[in-house]
C-alpha cells in the first residue's frame, strides 16, 4: 500500500508541471505498471439528462482516434434518460454509470452477441475492458476512465477492480487540477468560456458553456474533434484569433496546447453572414479566390460573389483594410 501512497503523490506532483497531454500520458503509464492494459481512454462525457449522450473531451492513450470516431456506428445512437440510465449497445458503459464510483469489468469475448459490437472490438483489438466513471461528477460531465487489454487469455479479475476502485479517482481528480493549472491566467478577463485542445483540434478540457458556444456557429458540430475550419484557421492566423457570424475565439499556444477562450457576440448587429465572414477570414490570411474556393469546396465564383459583398458592407476596398476591419468586429 505503501507504494500505491508514492504513486499517487507523483501524480499530483506531475499534475502541477505537465502540459495537460503530458500529464494524461505520464499518469496512465505510471499506472500501467501496477494495472497492466494495453491501451486506454480518458474521457468526459456529456451527462445531461434525457439528451444526447456524446464525448465532450477525450486522451487516447496507444489508441487511434478512429476509434472514438467508429463508436457511433457500433454502439448506435446513446442517450440517458430521466433516471439517468444510459439507452446504448455498450453494455460495459450502461453498467459503470448505473455503479458510479466502481470499477467494472468484462470479458469482449465472451457473452456478446451483437455482431457490431463484436466487429468494433475485433477491429481495435479490445477483448477485455475495465471501465470506471467517477462518483465525482462535474456539472453535467460524467469524467470516465476505460482500461483495455488485447489479448484473449489476460482477462481482468476482480483483484484489477479492487486496485483500480482506489487509483483511478486519484487520476480524474489530479487531471481536474492540471487542467486548471493550464488554462489561460488571461481567459478569467475576458468573460468567455474556456477550452483545452491539442493542436489537430482533440479537446481535452472544456468548461460546460464551450460547447453551445461553438453550437452556435456550427449547429451539427459535436465533441471531441474541433471544427477543422476553425483549427487551420486558428493556425493561419498570426492574432490566433477568429471572428465568426456568432462567437469570437482568442487563442494561445501554452507548450504543446491550444487554450481558446471563446466569446458570443450578442450586442451587435453582425454585418456579415456566416459564409461572408469565412470567405472574409480566409481573404484576409492571404488565400486566394481559387484556394479559399477550394477550402471550403465551393467554386471561386461564389467565393467572389460573398467577398464583394463583404467589402461592401464593411466599406473597405482591399485585404489590408479587412484585415483590420475584422477585429473590430469582435
Amino acid at each position: 500500500m505503501e507504494s500505491f501512497a508514492n504513486l499517487v503523490l507523483d501524480i499530483y506532483d506531475s499534475a502541477q508541471y505537465c502540459t495537460s497531454p503530458d500529464f494524461n500520458h505520464y499518469a496512465l503509464n505510471k499506472f500501467k505498471n501496477v494495472l497492466q492494459f494495453d491501451s486506454a481512454v480518458i474521457v468526459d462525457f456529456s451527462a445531461i439528462q434525457q439528451q444526447k449522450f456524446i464525448i465532450q473531451s477525450i486522451h487516447l492513450h496507444d489508441a487511434p482516434v478512429e476509434k472514438m470516431l467508429d463508436r457511433p456506428k457500433a454502439m448506435g445512437a446513446e442517450s440517458l434518460n430521466r433516471d439517468g440510465a444510459l439507452s446504448s449497445r455498450d453494455f460495459v458503459l450502461k453498467k459503470a454509470l448505473a455503479e458510479r464510483g466502481k470499477s467494472v469489468i468484462a470479458n469482449l469475448t465472451e457473452g456478446v452477441s451483437d455482431p457490431n459490437v463484436l466487429d468494433y472490438c475485433r477491429k481495435y483489438e479490445t477483448a477485455h475492458s475495465l471501465t470506471f466513471v467517477s462518483a465525482r461528477t462535474t456539472i453535467h460531465t460524467a469524467p470516465t476512465i476505460a482500461l483495455w487489454r488485447a489479448v484473449k487469455g489476460n482477462a481482468y479479475a476482480e483483484k484489477d477492480a479492487h486496485t483500480a476502485n482506489l487509483l483511478l479517482p486519484h487520476i480524474i481528480q489530479a487531471r481536474r487540477i492540471n487542467a486548471r493549472l493550464h488554462v489561460s491566467p488571461s481567459s478569467s478577463a475576458d468573460s468567455g468560456a474556456t477550452a483545452l485542445a491539442t493542436p489537430d483540434g482533440c479537446l481535452h478540457f472544456v468548461e460546460p458553456e464551450v460547447i453551445r458556444l461553438i453550437q452556435l456557429e456550427w449547429k451539427e458540430w459535436t465533441p471531441p474533434l474541433l471544427p477543422r475550419f476553425l483549427i487551420d484557421s486558428l493556425r493561419r492566423n498570426n492574432e490566433k484569433m477568429f471572428v465568426g457570424a456568432a462567437i469570437c475565439i482568442k487563442s494561445t499556444v501554452q507548450g504543446n496546447m491550444i487554450c481558446m477562450t471563446i466569446t458570443e457576440m450578442r450586442n451587435q448587429q453582425m454585418p456579415l453572414s456566416t459564409a461572408e465572414y469565412r470567405a472574409a477570414m480566409l481573404a484576409a490570411e492571404g488565400l486566394t479566390y481559387k484556394e479559399i474556393a477550394k477550402k471550403l469546396d465551393i467554386s471561386p465564383a461564389t467565393i467572389r460573389n460573398q467577398l464583394h459583398s463583404a467589402y461592401r458592407k464593411l466599406g473597405v476596398s482591399n485585404k489590408t483594410a479587412l484585415r483590420n476591419r475584422l477585429p473590430e468586429l469582435a
